[in-house]
This record gives C-alpha cells, structure tokens and sequence, in this order.
C-alpha cells in the first residue's frame, strides 16, 4: 500500500517535472521564435530602409544622367554654334582685308583725283582760247570759277567734278543751239553777234550798215558784201525769236583742215 503511494507520488513528480520542462521549453521557444521576427523584421527595416536609398540615389542618378545628356547636347550646340561663328568671322576678315585693299585704292586715286582735275580745266580753257570766239569773257570766267572750285578746301571732290563737268557740258551745248546777244569789237564798237552752233559766227553793227564773218582758219573777221547785210539780219531776229525760221542764204567758211 505504502509502496503503491510512493509510486504514484514518483511519477506524479515526473510528470510535474516533464510538464514543468516541457513549459521551460515552450517559453524557450516562444523567445527565440520572438527573437527571430523581431531580427526579420529589423532586417525589413533594413532592407525597406537601403531599398528607399538606393531608389533615391536612381533618381539622383537619373537625373545626373539627365542634365549630363542636356549638357552633351548644350555642348555639341556650342561647338557647331563656335564652328559657324569661326566660318562668319574667317569671312569677316576676308571683306576686312578686301576692304583695306580698297580704301588704299580710293586713297591712290584721290591722289590722282586733283591733278585730273587740273588737266580738265586746262584742256578746257585751252579749247576755249582756240575756240569760235563767241561770249568770250563768260566762258573765261566760268573757266576762272572752276579754278577756284579746285583750290577751296571747303569743297568735295564729287561736287568739284560736277561744276567741271557742267562747264563741259555747257560747252557741248553751245556747238548745238543759235544765239544772238549785244556786246562789243575789239575797237570798242557796240555791234549784234549771231552764232550757229560752231558753224558760223556774224556780227552786224546796229545801223545794219557792216556785216562780218568769223574766219576761224585766219582767227580773224572778215567783211561781207551788202547782200548779206539782210540775210544776217534775219538771222538776228531768229536768234532772238522775233520772227519764225526759214531757209537763209549765208557764207559758211569751211574750217582748215
């Protein structure tokens, strides 16, 4: 009976202590178990925390790659942009140079410019002199201006060649038109003058009494007979536009030859 007691007591206590060891085992477990989920979730973290910063650095990364490709693309801008500017000013200096060229050109030829000029006006009142030897005194006074064009610093050198050139031309006119004007001989005597271009030259005094020719070949009047005394006459009032022209009959002398 006793002996029964005793046994059941024993493993009574056995069983207490398995149970008791069993329940150490389990509260064992249970902290390792909560061990493992707290370092899995630590490396959650982790991971969740390095994974934010790597997309970070992508996005940094991106966005470097970004700019650098705006940058490339700005650069090769730049050089074609550099390139095209070299070209436009390579061409610049060609026009310079060309340009330096002819500024020493032009400096050349206004150098030459007033002793061209010089040679004009003095062809011209040489002309002049061997000329028909109408309104004389005005043709050498406009020839006098013109020197005096030339020698005044105030003055241009294309409006010096325009007054030269209207003396020219004025000239040239005088070979295509017919004037009758008053003015007087040598001798002093006041008498009518009546050009035909340069083809003759009369004068007639005013009483209509002496009428001569210009002998350019003898550089010298000559008198004409009284038959002419009326024909020159009518010239005159022609010239002067008094009466309407007609046919004349007049002595033209042929120039030497």
């Amino acid at each position: 009976m006793d002996k029964a007691k005793v046994k059941r007591i024993a493993v009574s206590t056995a069983a207490v202590a398995s149970i008791l060891l069993g329940a150490a085992g389990a509260n064992a477990q249970d902290a390792r178990l909560k061990s493992i989920v707290e370092e899995v979730n630590q490396a959650n973290q982790i991971a969740q925390a390095s994974q934010a910063r790597i997309d970070k650095t992508a996005d940094a990364t991106s966005k470097l790659y970004t700019e650098f490709k705006t940058v490339l693309k700005t650069n090769a801008g730049l050089r074609a942009y550099n390139a095209q500017q070299r070209r436009v000013i390579a061409k610049q200096e060609e026009e310079i140079e060309k340009i330096k060229v002819s500024i020493g050109q032009i400096d050349e030829i206004k150098r030459q410019v007033i002793p061209l000029m010089e040679d004009m006006v003095k062809d011209l009142s040489e002309f002049v002199e061997l000329d028909i030897p109408f309104q004389i005194d005005d043709r050498r006074d406009r020839i006098a201006s013109l020197s005096d064009v030339i020698d005044d610093p105030n003055v241009s050198d294309p409006e010096r060649f325009r007054v030269i050139l209207e003396a020219y031309k004025a000239e040239v006119q005088y070979g295509r038109s017919i004037n009758a004007y008053e003015d007087t001989l040598e001798d002093g005597r006041s008498v009518n003058f009546v050009r035909v271009g340069r083809v003759a030259f009369y004068y007639q005094t005013k009483d209509g009494k002496e009428t001569a020719t210009w002998d350019q070949n003898s550089r010298s009047w000559v008198k004409l007979g009284d038959e002419y005394s009326t024909p020159v006459k009518q010239l005159i009032r022609m010239a002067r536009s008094q009466m309407p022209f007609d046919v004349l009959t007049l002595p033209v002398k042929a120039p030497a030859q």
